[in-house]
């Protein structure tokens, strides 16, 4: 117990010994201190013509020739140009408002080893600026010109050539678009998607993208490619990894042989346009401007996402929802989850043939949004069947339950026997016969076809209900209910 009295008297003593050192040793630095003003660096910024200064681990220098900057190890470096030019102008001017004058030691004050140097060039005059500790309040830097003397400045000085070298980078641009009319995607599965309204390439108008297969189009799903239209097309570069990409970099990134290559045909937001608070002035100067084009291309590697420009080495790192977005473009991912999509106002009777019988609904507009259904001359009821013809969609593989499964093989019609068969007789100038049949294909699947083309695999329960709806309005029209 005594033994442990002592050793806290004895620590008591050593903690107000060392309190009472480092006061002193206060004291006499703060001494030692004057609060003259001191100019270390006056200078027009324009007349700057060398920058370099380390930052993290990297080591920069540019210099500037003609009001250009370049990176002086490598001319190759695109260099941000305006950035540059802001770091000269901080560092043209820096200003000490107190000064170290007897320094007895550097260490003191960080600058034995610095944590940074700067060197400045004008055609006349050099500045070398050693960047030590930030002081323990005023929020001030201490720093050295190699005079002898230690200086303090604002520590803004440190946010100054905060940079990297690949922050010195002139990134380039991913344009404004206020219209894109066509993307070309280049994978495993070229695909090359155009946006029209009104098209008139498919039965539907409702369709607004279309995937171009020679001279003929293929509708695509209008939430489904729009969301891959505005992945491809919105996006921004992540990080710059590389300003120039060799050969050897351009195979680690992935982008060597690109997993895909994306070209869009696009038409720019117009910015001198007159501000309208609706957009409508813009939405007509960007109508009236000529196409543009915008060409990159995209890798992969070790889990990571990489982009350039068709004709640039400068590497980004960009999301994996923009990387997806390239590499899976193609019909099969992008076609329409409905097997048939229909306005009925365009539709003025509809042939159903089911077991070896034909029947025909006539429609007829009747108000608004509602219609009159006649089957044989008698009056019926036929909005759930035009509701489950719309509701049928593409089967998908079932992630849970290995039972439901789609086959591995493309549909094929191979004699499947035909289960039911639906014409639409349309009052359209294009397109006036549509015909969707559901052949059987197993137990759990079907398989439908749109005008003798489209084939998908769909869910069977869903086409024995429409049957059965079918089956109940006809007995329903022969009992005369």
């Amino acid at each position: 117990m005594r033994r442990k009295r002592k050793l806290m008297i004895l620590t008591g003593i050593l903690v107000v010994c060392v309190a009472g050192a480092f006061g002193i040793s206060r004291i006499d630095f703060e001494e030692k201190m004057t609060g003259t003003e001191t100019t270390i660096v006056d200078v027009d910024s324009a007349d700057i013509t060398y920058l370099a200064w380390n930052y993290e681990d990297d080591q920069l220098a540019f210099a500037r020739e003609d009001g250009a900057w370049t990176y002086e190890p490598d001319a190759k470096m695109a260099v941000n140009q305006d950035l540059l030019d802001g770091i000269a102008e901080n560092l043209s001017s820096i200003i000490s408002d107190k000064k170290v004058e007897e320094v007895q030691s550097l260490g003191v004050y960080g600058l034995s080893d610095p944590a940074c140097n700067i060197t400045i060039k004008t055609a006349d005059d050099t500045w070398e600026i050693a960047v030590g500790d930030e002081t323990f309040s005023d929020g001030e830097v201490y720093i050295s010109n190699g005079d002898g003397y230690v200086y303090l400045t604002d520590s803004g000085l440190i946010d100054d050539i905060s940079y990297t070298l690949l922050d010195c980078v002139q990134k380039e641009e991913i344009p404004q678009m206020a219209s894109i009319s066509e993307v070309k995607v280049v994978n495993e599965d070229t695909s090359d998607i155009i946006y029209k309204e009104n098209a008139g390439y498919c039965y539907s108008d409702a369709y607004l993208y279309y995937l171009k297969d020679g001279d003929a189009y293929r509708n695509l799903d209008n939430e489904d490619t729009g969301n891959t239209f505005a992945a491809l097309s919105e996006f921004t570069w992540t990080d710059c990894v590389d300003y120039y990409a060799d050969d050897t970099e351009l195979e680690y990134y992935g982008l060597a042989d690109p997993a895909a290559t994306v070209t869009i045909i696009y038409r720019p937001v117009e910015e001198d346009s007159d501000d309208s608070e609706d957009g409508s002035d813009d939405a007509e100067a960007a109508d009236d401007a000529e196409d543009q084009i915008f060409e990159y291309e995209v890798g992969s590697s070790d889990n990571a996402y990489y982009a350039k420009l068709a004709d640039s080495n400068i590497v980004y790192t960009i999301s994996e929802e923009v990387y997806s977005a390239a590499v899976n473009a193609s019909y099969e991912k992008l076609k329409p989850d409905e097997v048939i999509l229909l306005d009925w106002d365009t539709v003025d009777s509809i042939e159903m043939e089911l077991d070896g019988n034909v029947y025909t609904v006539d429609l007829e507009k009747d108000g608004d949004d509602a219609y009159k259904y006649t089957l044989d001359g008698a009056e019926v009821e036929f909005d759930d069947v035009l509701d489950q013809i719309l509701n049928i969609t593409a089967a998908v593989d079932s992630a849970d339950d290995e039972e439901d499964d789609l086959p591995e093989e493309e549909p094929a019609l191979n004699g499947n026997k035909s289960e039911l068969k639906l014409t639409f007789h349309r009052n359209t100038d294009e397109y006036q016969t549509v015909e969707l049949e559901f052949y059987q294909y197993d137990g759990s699947h079907c398989i439908s076809v749109l005008n003798g083309d489209e084939m998908n695999y769909t869910d069977r329960s869903p086409v024995i209900d429409l049957k059965e709806a079918i089956n109940s309005v006809i007995l329903d029209s022969e009992s005369g209910e």
